[in-house]
């Protein structure tokens, strides 16, 4: 079965070493990705979500020509596709004897996990041309939405100016489904309001696809979350105005498998005094989305203190069961003072979603080579947790192991690369995810 995609360019760019090096150097705390298994809906005409009105709702109205056919979450396989970003030029052209070359996040590739097959190639709506690190997708593969900001830098001649236009111009959300006969349908989704890249939004669908949770405000800003029925387009809004925290969404591990609670970090960046400081909490709340109340107060902090000498977790998976939040930690932040004599390490912290208490620690790693020893050695350690079961007894992970980040299965305390029931067997399918996890993108400023 072959996607075809309107818009899509007929040959994409090879992901050369380089740009995969680029990307994974972002200075960022987290990364993601989102694994979705693909399986039958309604063709899509078009999604307009009308304004939020009085008390944070929006009067429902239905969507013509669309049903979003949701049904239970499942967590017993690894799902069936996955989507990353790939880098590629978004100018390249000589002026007066100069060369001017600037790449940006271009397209967004969607593999078969089972055979490494690309499904489709996805580019951003015109005029947009770069698509943010923002990636969701509903947990049994419904639905994907993706985040396209435009960038204004070909023949800029003053970059800091048009680095605030980058900056306020508004995003574009796109919404993805794959018909059962391997065809891709897109949408383009109107949000309650428009939201620019200067508001640092991130975004999470619920599991069964049919809500959007869209969280957003850099510092000093109101910060708000808003929860999206697709269907109806109506809205809930919550929100803590001028704000020193910004609510961070993470594209998946963000709901409970109910689709009630959702989780998000209360993200503070410190100054750059205190990065080299004791280490640091990592602060969480859990909000009841269906509950009454349009404060983000109402949501229950959690503090998640990492183990001894560790930096504060990194923002943590939720777990389906809304049981237990799991997130890497390590003796050092990425980039702060570490040499060759002077490994990193690091381990994968599992605390109570209950009371914030750390409970158990898994999947201990050191990474000794802080610059490239042998072809493909080197580089950043990134543990990474990209899918959970419903309890959080097995992982998808991303695990540091002889100075590689290496794709398996994670069960209780017991790390595999080979699994036959979630991690594919053919060679090209393994290290398509692999390298997909890899070069996955990140949040943050």
């Amino acid at each position: 079965m072959t996607a075809t995609t309107p818009g899509t360019p007929p040959s994409v760019r090879a992901e050369p070493e380089a740009l995969i090096e680029e990307a994974r150097r972002r200075q960022h705390r987290r990364r993601r990705i989102s694994l979705a298994a693909v399986v039958a809906a309604a063709g899509l005409a078009g999604l307009i979500l009308s304004q939020i009105g009085p008390g944070g709702r929006t009067p429902a109205q239905p969507l013509a020509g669309i049903r979003l056919a949701a049904g239970p979450a499942r967590y017993t396989s690894a799902p069936a596709y996955h989507a990353y970003i790939v880098q590629g030029d978004l100018y390249n052209y000589v002026a007066h004897g100069t060369q001017y070359v600037g790449t940006a996040n271009r397209y967004i590739k969607i593999r078969a996990t089972a055979t490494g097959r690309l499904l489709a190639t996805i580019s951003p709506p015109t005029p947009y041309n770069d698509f943010a690190a923002l990636i969701t997708a509903d947990a049994s593969g419904r639905t994907f939405v993706f985040a396209a900001q435009r960038l204004w830098e070909r023949n800029a001649g003053d970059i800091p100016r048009v680095f605030k236009r980058d900056r306020r111009t508004p995003m574009k959300f796109l919404l993805v489904h794959i018909t059962p006969a391997g065809y891709l349908q897109q949408a383009v989704l109107s949000l309650p309001q428009a939201v620019t890249p200067a508001q640092v939004p991130t975004i999470a669908l619920s599991p069964d696809g049919t809500r959007l949770a869209v969280a957003f405000g850099a510092r000093g800003q109101t910060a708000v979350v808003q929860v999206i029925t697709l269907a109806t387009g109506q809205a809930r809004q919550w929100v803590a105005p001028h704000s020193l925290w910004r609510p961070v969404l993470s594209g998946n591990g963000a709901w409970t498998a109910d689709g009630r609670t959702l989780a998000f970090a209360q993200w503070v960046i410190p100054p750059a005094p205190l990065l080299r400081a004791a280490p640091v909490t990592t602060r969480m709340r859990l909000l009841d989305s269906t509950a009454p109340g349009t404060s983000l107060a109402s949501s229950r902090l959690l503090v998640l203190r990492p183990p001894a000498g560790d930096w504060g977790p990194a923002q943590p998976f939720l777990t389906p069961d809304g049981t237990k939040l799991i997130g890497p930690v390590a003796k050092e932040p990425p980039g702060q003072g570490n040499g060759p004599n002077r490994p990193w390490t690091g381990e994968l912290a599992v605390y109570s979603a209950h009371t914030g208490a750390l409970l158990y620690t898994l999947a201990p790693w050191v990474w000794s080579n802080l610059s490239p020893s042998a072809p493909g050695r080197g580089g950043v350690p990134e543990q990474t947790v990209a899918w959970s079961n419903r309890t959080g007894s097995q992982l998808i992970v991303l695990q540091p192991r002889d100075d590689l980040n290496i794709l398996g299965v994670l069960t209780g305390n017991t790390f595999a690369q080979a699994d036959g029931k979630l991690i594919p067997q053919q060679p090209a399918a393994y290290q398509a995810l692999q390298y997909a996890l890899r070069i996955a993108p990140q949040t943050g400023e």
